[in-house]
C-alpha cells in the first residue's frame, strides 16, 4: 500500500482492508441453528423488516449491505439449484453473470448483476435440506475492490442444519 510521509496507511473503519482483516471476528449464529458466518467488521445487523424473506441483514459503510436467506428444501439438488436460477433468469429476460464458486466444500452458484445504485454479488448453494441464499450489495464503482473480500468472508460461512420443531415427536429408536 502507499504511505504518506513515511506513515503506514492503517485501514479506515469499514473498508476492504479492514473486512479482510476482521476474518477471525465474532461469529454471528443464526438463532434457528440453520447458518453462523463471521460478519463483516464493524457492520451492524439490522431489524429484520416485518416483510423481508431473509433471515439476517448486515450494513456497512458506502451503502453496503449483506443479506442471508436460508430455508428448507425437499432434496433440492445442486443441478436442480442451477436449472431454477437459469429459469428465473429467462423468465426475467436478465443476464447475471452466472458462475461457480466455493463455499467452504460447497459448491455455490455466483451472479452478479447490476442495478440503478448498486451491483448485487450472489451466492446459492445447497446443504442437505437447506438451501442458502447471500447476496451483497455493492456500489458500482467499489465492487471490484469488495467482491475478493466477500468471497474470502464466506469461507468463514458454516451451514446448520434442520432442527426439529420442539413439538414434534422424536423417531422410534
Amino acid at each position: 500500500e502507499q504511505r504518506r510521509h513515511g506513515q503506514p496507511v492503517v485501514p479506515r473503519r469499514g473498508d476492504a482492508a479492514d473486512l479482510a482483516a476482521g476474518l477471525n471476528g465474532p461469529r454471528y449464529t443464526d438463532p434457528r441453528g440453520r447458518f453462523s458466518v463471521v460478519p463483516p467488521r464493524h457492520w451492524v445487523r439490522v431489524e429484520k423488516p416485518v416483510n423481508s424473506f431473509f433471515n439476517v441483514v448486515f450494513q456497512g459503510p458506502y451503502e453496503m449491505d449483506m443479506s442471508i436467506q436460508v430455508v428448507a428444501t425437499n432434496g433440492l439438488t445442486f443441478e436442480k439449484l442451477v436449472r431454477n436460477l437459469q429459469q428465473i433468469e429467462r423468465r426475467l429476460s436478465a443476464d447475471t453473470h452466472m458462475d461457480f464458486a466455493y463455499v467452504g466444500p460447497h459448491r455455490a452458484v455466483k451472479r452478479s448483476v447490476q442495478l440503478f445504485r448498486s451491483r448485487v454479488l450472489l451466492l446459492d448453494f445447497v446443504t442437505g435440506d437447506l438451501a442458502h441464499h447471500v447476496q451483497f450489495s455493492i456500489p458500482p464503482e467499489l465492487y471490484d475492490q469488495y467482491e475478493p473480500v466477500f468471497l474470502r468472508l464466506m469461507q468463514t460461512y458454516e451451514p446448520g442444519r434442520l432442527v426439529p420443531a420442539a413439538d414434534a415427536p422424536l423417531p422410534a429408536p
